[in-house]
């Protein structure tokens, strides 16, 4: 929640002038707005300002709003698709002229910049939500930006990176950071960037700062797979060989054997390290050798909650990620038995 005192003094203010009579409390909201235009926080006064006004919009107006909205997001969502067509057509120039024209001219979006008391992203699932306030602890308000701009920078970037532009698919794609800081696929085509630039020690900077967001099995065969290209590029071959190897126990990937036959190519002898060994050698490289524990507990403590509760939707989310990485009899049931209702 926004720590901000003086702009929580000003709404608490606000608010203690409400009457319960929408009408007349809309047009205080509306003097109070335009009070408000010059301040320090006038852009967070005049957004919790909008918000209050809109909930006192009676509910057939709130549907005519919301459909015109969605309206212009079936605009941009066609957009999108279309973009993605050429782009499987490998049209690339139409694609990037397609995306090139929904990029706001302001960079952004100014509706959802964040702000003293705001910050807005476009997350695409709950877990990656609970991650980043997990791992950051904003002191501002997370709220969903309305528009995916996630999707449209993750696309132009990669768009960019197909035609060689390797440092406007960067910049793209640090913006697409910037909506989602969460996403895996976003931050590993990230740092694509810097492997096709030659620099692998960022490369191995940007991979290793995946790791805390990580919450799918395929991700972290991923991580790994990284870790050992890395490796690789270093002549470190033995921690390259058990990066390699350890990846193939969360994903076989018909890169594994080649890089692995490649290894032994260079030291004479196929690596074969004992369990013991490798984890020795991860120990030394700084390397995790399992999935963040924090998420675990997250996945298992909301998977519970809402299992208490009844809820077997969000049961199935969670715990379906938690039975990804932790073999649990309770777990694996009642997912069966989520499974056999659907």
């Amino acid at each position: 929640m926004a720590e901000n005192k003086e702009f929580a003094a000003i709404m608490h203010e606000i608010t203690s002038g409400l009457t319960g009579d929408p009408e007349q409390d809309m047009k205080y909201l509306v003097e109070t707005s335009e009070k408000y235009k010059d301040h320090q926080y006038s852009q967070e006064i005049l957004r919790a300002c909008g918000r209050l006004m809109y909930e006192m919009i009676p509910e057939d107006k709130k549907s005519e709003m919301e459909k015109a909205f969605q309206k212009d997001m079936m605009g941009f969502d066609q957009a999108l698709e279309e973009a993605k067509f050429n782009i499987y057509k490998k049209d690339f120039d139409k694609a990037l002229d397609i995306l090139g024209s929904m990029i706001p001219k302001d960079g952004e979006g100014s509706l959802f910049e964040n702000d003293e008391v705001s910050e807005y992203y476009c997350f695409e699932e709950p877990m990656q939500e609970l991650l980043y306030l997990h791992i950051n602890e904003p002191k501002k308000d997370v709220r969903r930006a309305g528009v995916d701009f996630m999707a449209l920078y993750y696309l132009y970037g990669g768009v960019l990176v197909e035609m060689g532009s390797v440092d406007d698919a960067r910049e793209a794609l640090e913006k697409a950071r910037r909506w989602n800081p969460a996403s895996t696929t976003v931050a590993f085509e990230y740092g694509e960037t810097f492997k096709m630039a030659g620099d692998i020690d960022g490369f191995a900077r940007v991979t290793r700062e995946i790791y805390p967001y990580i919450f799918r099995k395929t991700d972290m065969a991923r991580f790994y797979r990284n870790l050992g290209y890395y490796y690789i590029e270093k002549e470190d071959y033995i921690t390259a060989a058990s990066c390699f190897m350890y990846s193939g126990g969360y994903e076989q990937h018909p890169m594994i054997p080649s890089e692995l036959m490649y290894i032994e190519q260079k030291i004479g002898k196929r690596p074969d390290p004992t369990m013991e060994e490798l984890a020795e050698c991860f120990e030394e490289n700084d390397i995790p050798l399992t999935v963040n524990e924090d998420m675990l507990k997250i996945a298992y403590s909301y998977g519970k909650h809402f299992y208490d509760e009844g809820n077997m939707d969000p049961v199935a989310y969670f715990w379906g990620i938690f039975a990804e990485f932790i073999p649990d009899e309770e777990v694996e049931k009642v997912l069966a038995e989520i499974s056999k209702e659907e």
